[in-house]
């Protein structure tokens, strides 16, 4: 497969934080900068055969749209005066787990947007460290400024390692929406959400329980307030009250307040 055929079959994309991030890194960086870039790459799911469709319409279908996803959701850098690779562009790892890695990126200043020898050598190494199954991502960042800092530039090229050539890819910055549903199909959650013991029901509680809630809600009691915890079903409603309650004696303690500073100010008046 030619080479810009490869990068037309992949569809390479980051999330506008992502990008924030990685653009707000290398800003602030003293100087040049590289670092390892995370997120995932799949397959997006055939379309299911249509039984009105012949066989060369689901041929063509298939063959419209890309044959991988590639997006990358985070980077983590290396700080200066470290880099990523040797004098020789062989990748060194200053990281205990890059399972997740697809690919780097690199910051030069004042530089043309094009990978240089020791990066395209660097390309090939990191992909052969990370045994990828899929065309190894860099991005190639040319952040810059104003002189007294007030404006702020930059400029960023996408590219894809195809053939041990590092070929130029089309980069899409995707929000939530309906462009963002790839990232979203292919999420994985690194640990299962821990389940919450139930808190069972207090019984009966002291005369100082009662008055310090009812110090804060009028006609709450804790009782009420323990429900609200074990279901579900009406917390929002309980929760709008509870928050009224609190509102109005808020209110009440701000117009007491105002009357007394009423009362200060004609004592004043009447004194003078």
């Amino acid at each position: 497969m030619a080479p810009a055929a490869a990068t037309d079959a992949a569809k390479l994309s980051i999330s506008g934080a992502a990008l924030g991030a990685l653009l707000a890194c290398c800003g602030s960086a003293d100087g040049d900068c590289d670092g390892l870039l995370f997120g995932r790459a799949a397959r997006p799911p055939a379309a299911p055969p249509s039984f009105y469709d012949d066989d060369g319409d689901d041929q063509t279908r298939a063959s419209s749209g890309p044959s991988l996803s590639i997006s990358v959701a985070g980077h983590v850098s290396v700080a200066q005066p470290s880099s990523l690779a040797d004098a020789l562009g062989r990748f060194r790892s200053y990281f205990p787990d890059t399972s997740a890695a697809i690919g780097f990126f690199s910051s030069r200043r004042r530089t043309p947007l094009r990978p240089s020898m020791r990066e395209a050598a660097l390309a090939r190494s990191l992909s052969k460290t990370l045994a990828l199954t899929h065309p190894l991502v860099f991005l190639l960042m040319a952040p810059s400024s104003s002189a007294g800092l007030a404006v702020h530039s930059y400029d960023y090229r996408a590219f894809l390692l195809v053939d041990s050539r590092l070929v130029p890819a089309s980069l899409h910055v995707v929000n939530a929406g309906p462009g963002f549903r790839d990232q979203y199909h292919t999420f994985v959650p690194e640990s299962p959400l821990p389940s919450l013991p139930q808190q069972p029901e207090k019984q009966s509680y002291s005369i100082g329980e009662q008055k310090a809630l009812d110090g804060m809600v009028e006609g709450f009691g804790l009782e009420r307030v323990g429900a609200m915890l074990t279901s579900a079903s009406a917390l929002t409603s309980e929760m709008e009250e509870m928050y009224g309650g609190m509102l109005r004696k808020l209110e009440g303690l701000a117009r007491q307040v105002e009357q007394s500073n009423e009362r200060v100010l004609n004592q004043v008046s009447v004194g003078s």
